[in-house]
């Protein structure tokens, strides 16, 4: 008998959890700063929690606001005591009043389910205000959204020409290149839903219907809702929904084969607008960046997009003198802001330059534009970043037809070309290393001479 009771005695009253009496924890203090905060930032809990009979397991929270609850979880505590400092983030949700009345409700807990409660009261939160926002598609483009004079939480932009389905985020704050700065809001995609994200969330998603693209896009950040407005394109109008698709070399290109007239501006919608696109400066002016003006001669034109190279050039049936000069050969490329490491990451083994000994398709040669009688342009990336070297020859038309050899010409500007028969850039053993630029060719056969130099794209 005398066992028994010392065992039930030891049982009831000592374990892992410590002594086994019932009690409850004591909230000796709970506060929040500040009193009055910004929805969609974060608070500061501190709190005092005791219970000298039973260890202390955990200290749930809850915040309320227009009862909603706008965040709840649970602080792990321990020991007798425990002084709580937690970091808390308040989220903005949709249709959240301004300057709302918000309450915190605490319950402690001890490891033997002993609870307490507390409330915080007489905080105040407020909704977050913005002069401006800005709308940044998945595809680098962005646009600032201003606030209607109606409704300050309604921001709106007009005249755009995105396509008609494109993924994006909204945000408060820009770095300097124009990427996002997650030091301010930013709103994206929340479980199928325009809500509040951090750098890790998912981009939201927006369709306009029955259009060729987006002209408007209407933001309400009170109600979290996203709404656009799509429209037609004109004739002059250029937007990939007009391109076909067709593997070229191994690439793949989106191609329009249209008409082209000689100095008329042509308005570019979506994908075709993007920033880093780089559009041929020997037969494309960009006026705006959503416009181009044609330098060629009106005549009719195959016009190449390669969605990697992110470039964008013309060709024509058939080239020749004296409309035209073909390069073809070796460390040649249509000038382009991607990387050579950015195109082999898609096409292994490939660079910034493509031309090679031929006329089989678009790549293997380059087009230089009459701008002169007897005169012609040609602005390209060489030599090919990864040896430095280049080899090539202009011709009159793609049957080989009167080569150009370089010892017949006169060279000013960069002194890039070496060679009797084939332009060289050298990379040899005792060369000078000829720096990877874009480089400007001007050929004047009236009498015979090359300038070239560099040109900042």
């Amino acid at each position: 008998m005398t066992g028994l009771f010392t065992l039930l005695f030891i049982s009831c009253n000592d374990d892992e959890y410590g002594p086994r009496k019932e009690s409850t924890p004591v909230i000796e203090s709970a506060a929040v700063t500040p009193a009055t905060f910004t929805f969609g930032d974060s608070i500061m809990l501190t709190a005092m929690i005791t219970d000298p009979a039973t260890n202390l397991s955990g200290l749930a929270y809850e915040i309320v606001s227009d009862n909603r609850t706008l965040a709840s979880g649970v602080i792990p505590i321990g020991g007798a005591s425990h002084d709580v400092a937690q970091a808390i983030f308040v989220p903005l949700l949709s249709g959240q009043a301004d300057d709302a009345e918000v309450q915190v409700n605490l319950i402690a807990r001890n490891v033997l389910k002993g609870t307490a409660s507390h409330q915080i009261t007489g905080l105040t939160g407020k909704r977050p205000v913005y002069s401006q926002l800005y709308l940044v598609t998945d595809g680098g483009s962005v646009t600032t959204l201003t606030p209607l004079s109606a409704d300050k939480n309604r921001f709106h932009a007009d005249g755009l020409t995105y396509d008609t389905s494109f993924s994006y985020r909204i945000a408060e704050k820009l770095n300097a290149d124009n990427s996002i700065d997650y030091s301010g809001d930013v709103y994206g995609n929340v479980g199928g839903k325009i809500g509040l994200i951090g750098e890790s969330g998912e981009s939201a998603f927006a369709y306009a219907a029955s259009a060729d693209y987006t002209k408007e896009f209407l933001f309400d950040s009170y109600l979290f809702s996203v709404s656009t407005t799509g429209s037609t394109l004109g004739p002059d109008d250029l937007a990939l929904s007009r391109f076909s698709s067709s593997d070229i070399g191994g690439e793949l290109f989106r191609v329009l084969d249209t008409t082209l007239e000689k100095g008329k501006s042509y308005s570019l919608f979506g994908d075709l607008a993007n920033a880093r696109n780089l559009y041929n400066p020997d037969f494309f002016e960009r006026t705006a960046a959503d416009k181009v003006t044609f330098l060629g001669e009106t005549g009719e034109y195959s016009i190449y997009y390669n969605p990697v190279r992110r470039n964008i050039f013309v060709g024509v049936d058939n080239p020749a003198y004296p409309d035209y000069l073909l390069v073809c050969g070796w460390g040649l490329g249509y000038p382009t802001h991607v990387t050579s490491a950015e195109i082999a990451a898609v096409y292994p083994g490939r660079g910034r330059t493509h031309t090679d000994w031929g006329f089989g398709n678009v790549l293997n040669y380059v087009l230089m534009r009459r701008i002169d009688e007897n005169v012609f342009q040609g602005t390209f990336y060489t030599p090919g970043d990864h040896d430095h070297y280049a080899g090539f020859k202009p011709f009159e038309n793609t049957g080989w037809g009167n080569e150009k050899q370089a010892g017949n010409f006169t060279f000013t500007g960069e002194q890039i070309i070496q060679g009797d028969n084939n332009w060289d850039i050298p990379n040899g053993e005792n060369d000078p290393v000829v720096e990877s630029f874009n480089y400007r060719f001007t050929i004047d056969l009236n009498n015979n001479t090359v300038h070239i130099e560099k040109v900042i794209l």
